[in-house]
């Protein structure tokens, strides 16, 4: 199994939760984050926290180029700043309700 993160613009959400949906992926969770740039100005240097949202899935590694592809897709512009995506492997999932554990427990 794979944990796959992306931070992507806010208003490229709708856009990618709709591709993730096309792909089968309905559940996925999202956190509000807040990224820095240094700009370098005239006379000094500037920080700037730039809003972003970080999406977090939980998929079958059969999906992973699947889900990879579909945020890919709906989240860019072609300019800097579309973000970044970044996977893990998951040694292991439990299901709390069931004790159901692997890929049955995604669903």
């Amino acid at each position: 199994m794979k944990k796959i993160e992306a931070v992507v613009r806010t208003i490229k959400i709708h856009e990618i939760q709709h591709q993730l949906i096309k792909i089968g992926i309905p559940t996925f969770s999202i956190y509000q984050v807040q990224i820095t740039g240094i700009h370098e100005g005239l006379k000094n240097k500037t920080s700037d926290y730039i809003p972003k949202l970080k999406i977090e899935i939980l998929c079958a590694d059969k999906d992973e180029d699947k889900v990879i592809n579909a945020i890919q897709k709906a989240g860019q512009f072609g300019e800097k700043g579309d973000g970044v995506i970044f996977t893990y492997d998951i040694n292991k999932l439990v299901k709390i309700r069931t004790a159901e554990v692997g890929e049955s427990a995604l669903q």
